[in-house]
């Protein structure tokens, strides 16, 4: 038998992971330089505890917690056995297990117990500081920050403290404090050229980017040799006011006395590109692919810059080359079949697009694709298909499914299936009663079955939800404006809206309609000419047309019409409207 004095310290090794996570929600475990790397479990200084049946069973069961999904529980069960036996390694494993729960508080408790045992660990000494700077305790980490960059001066590992710092501080919810901590940790170190790249980091996050720029090109002048320094000044001084020029004339520079610099000539093709030099832009690009001629990253820029420059079938092969690739070569070829499913739609080929979407079965991307795939079917006529589609997998996420629904209901809408698109809604709604998109998208399919009283209920409980909803007030005073009902009411409503949305141009049509339903024409096409300059929309420019058709102003209203006869024929609320007034064009 074995004897019941066995010993937590040499029993534990080898069963406990080693420190699992490196950002678990958006916090991390401090990662140790390679030099620095924290003892082994051997060498550790570990208290003299049983391993009672007691102990082995709360690992056991945490563990197994832990592999189901109970995070929580298991990383409450592992700091108890910490706090008990004073075991350094059981603390650090809750919290490591307390981030993974996304439980920041729980882990800086644990990582300061951990710390507490084992007071010569920079591990846990790091860890401590990262969590107290991520959940905003920026004064309790000051001291120990300025202690370990005290101990990097002497070291000569400051480099790298900066950049764990910056990374760090850019987790902190008070990016303004952060700044103002790290500028006091930074006093000495004004000639170290990672210090000033942190401060830019981190002045960046805070908005200030004239600032970032000014610390980034002080980096580069520092260090001027060094291609990240080069390309983060770059980057920097490309986000401050005015500072683009200045940017691309540092990179050219940089680039004359090192050509072979490739992330150099990568940032300069980007900026060039946002500078609206895209010829300029892709023989950067294609001097970086020459460099690296199989890096999927530049392929996929330069084709980005051919689409932007409306040469699609350059656009095209670099994204076929990208498609391309040997397979070790790590990629998201979905991306590149989206985007050629884009260039396909743009070019009207439509079969083609649809080939392309039909390829994505998995990713970020697999929505999207399939949702543009079933609105393509559905304008090809092919309803039952587009339907097929969008119903073949329905999502577990509640979210996910509102959105699939509300593309159904656009699909059997432009079908002219007004009843069918409005079951759909009404029946995802009994589903999710409170979903405010499909609030929204139910009351529009009201409208189109005239059913106003569940138009009106939707969109009244839709802005009881969400007050600050522009749309919904609009979509209601609208609806009444167009039926000459309640028109103070509406107006009052559409006023609420153009509040919250001073600039929206549909907002400004529906203010425009319901003065012309008023009598107000001189206003009604003040408002209406205002959202026609802001967005040239069919139905605004047929509005403003029998507006100023009433007016008077009838050659315009002519032109209006036959422009928007142009752009859309088919236009239900222009041959509504040219019926109505008995007007032929």
């Amino acid at each position: 038998m074995n004897s019941p004095g066995r010993r937590l310290g040499s029993l534990m090794i080898g069963f406990l992971p080693a420190a699992l996570l490196a950002g678990a929600a958006g916090l991390a475990v401090a990662q140790a330089p390679a030099d620095q790397a924290p003892a082994s479990a051997a060498a550790r200084a570990l208290p003299e505890i049983d391993l009672s049946p007691q102990i082995l069973f709360q690992v056991l069961a945490a563990e197994i917690a832990a592999q189901r999904g109970d995070v929580g529980s298991s990383a409450a069960t592992y700091l108890s056995l910490a706090r008990r036996t004073r075991d350094p390694r059981l603390a650090q494993r809750a919290t490591e297990l307390s981030l993974a729960a996304r439980a920041p508080d729980r882990a800086l408790t644990a990582a300061q117990l951990w710390l507490e045992i084992e007071p010569g660990s920079r591990l846990a000494a790091q860890t401590v500081d990262a969590l107290q700077l991520s959940t905003g305790a920026l004064s309790a980490a000051e001291p120990t920050l300025r202690t370990r960059l005290e101990r990097a001066r002497r070291d000569g590992t400051l480099a790298h403290t900066y950049e764990s710092l910056q990374a760090a501080l850019l987790r902190a919810p008070d990016k303004k404090q952060a700044l103002a901590l790290l500028e006091r940790l930074a006093a000495p170190d004004q000639s170290v050229a990672a210090a000033r790249l942190a401060l830019a980091a981190v002045a960046s996050a805070a908005e200030a980017h004239e600032r970032a720029a000014t610390e980034a090109a002080e980096a580069h002048r520092l260090a001027p040799g060094d291609e990240n320094t080069a390309v983060m000044a770059a980057r920097y001084g490309a986000r401050a006011p005015g500072g683009l020029t200045n940017a691309l004339t540092l990179l050219e520079r940089f680039i004359e006395r090192e050509p072979r610099s490739l992330e150099a000539r990568f940032t300069l093709g980007r900026l060039l590109s946002q500078a609206g030099r895209a010829d300029d832009a892709r023989a950067q690009f294609e001097a970086a692919l020459a460099l690296d001629p199989t890096n999927p990253v530049i392929l996929f820029s330069l084709a980005q810059v051919a689409a932007q420059a409306g040469q699609s079938s350059l656009a095209q092969s670099y994204l076929q080359r990208y498609l391309d690739l040997p397979a070790e070569i790590a990629r998201d070829n979905a991306i590149a079949m989206l985007f050629l499913g884009q260039i396909a739609e743009e070019e009207k080929r439509f079969e083609d697009a649809i080939g392309w979407y039909a390829k994505i079965d998995s990713g970020e991307q697999v929505d999207t694709a399939r949702i543009r795939r079933a609105l393509l079917l559905g304008r090809l006529k092919r309803v039952d298909e587009a339907l097929y589609v969008l119903r073949e997998d329905i999502p577990d996420d509640p979210r996910g499914r509102a959105r699939l629904v509300a593309v159904e209901a656009q699909v059997l809408r432009e079908a002219g299936r007004y009843a069918d698109a409005f079951k759909v809604l009404d029946d995802a709604l009994g589903r999710q009663p409170d979903d405010t998109d499909l609030l929204y998208d139910h009351a529009m399919a009201a409208e189109k079955v005239n059913r106003l009283d569940l138009l009106e209920a939707s969109l009244r409980k839709l802005i009881e939800a969400k007050p600050d909803h522009a749309h919904a007030y609009n979509a209601l005073g609208y609806t009444l404006a167009d039926r000459n009902l309640r028109l103070t009411e509406a107006q009052r409503l559409i006023e609420k809206a153009l509040e919250l949305a001073p600039d929206d141009a549909h907002i400004l049509d529906s203010m425009g309609w319901v003065l012309f339903r008023r009598g107000d024409l001189e206003g009604a096409i003040r408002y209406l000419r205002k959202a026609f300059a802001l967005r040239a929309d069919v139905e605004i420019g047929v509005h403003l047309g029998e507006v100023l058709w009433q007016a008077g102003m009838q050659d315009e209203a002519r032109r209006l019409w036959r422009d928007a006869r142009d752009r859309e024929p088919a236009n239900e609320v222009l041959r509504e409207t040219l019926v109505r007034l008995n007007i032929s064009l």
